[in-house]
């Protein structure tokens, strides 16, 4: 299995910087996410993770901002590995967040109550 790696795009849309590594399970996602295709662009992450062999996957999402339709996105990346702890791997996902951005926490709170997984919540100043 390769590793994925996307770099952000910056235009009219935005993509978040992508980083997963098929050999440590680390995976990161950050940046924003503000797409005209987003099922077309998370397709890959999402098969990316369904495919993913190793026994334990660590998570973080740093994310700064997502648009709704970005957001069932990335709830499809949320279940993908949900699927993952229930075929027996390990799985911890941290959700970056911050300070000062509340809604971005309830965001992370809600995909939490959604898949009945815990996640970890870091709060972060801007720089």
């Amino acid at each position: 299995m390769q590793n994925l790696h996307l770099e952000i795009e910056k235009s009219i849309f935005f993509s978040p910087y992508i980083d997963f590594n098929a050999t440590t399970g680390v995976c990161e996602m950050a940046g924003e996410s503000f797409l005209e295709d987003p099922v077309g662009f998370y397709e890959v992450p999402i098969r990316w993770l369904e495919s993913f062999e190793g026994e334990k996957i660590i998570f973080k999402f740093k994310l700064t901002y997502f648009n709704t339709s970005s957001s069932k996105c990335i709830l499809g990346i949320v279940r993908a590995l949900k699927q993952k702890k229930a075929e027996g791997k390990e799985v911890y996902i941290s959700w970056y967040y911050p300070h000062d951005n509340y809604d971005l926490l309830a965001e992370g709170e809600d995909f939490m109550a959604d898949v009945e997984m815990p996640f970890t919540f870091i709060s972060y100043h801007l720089e």
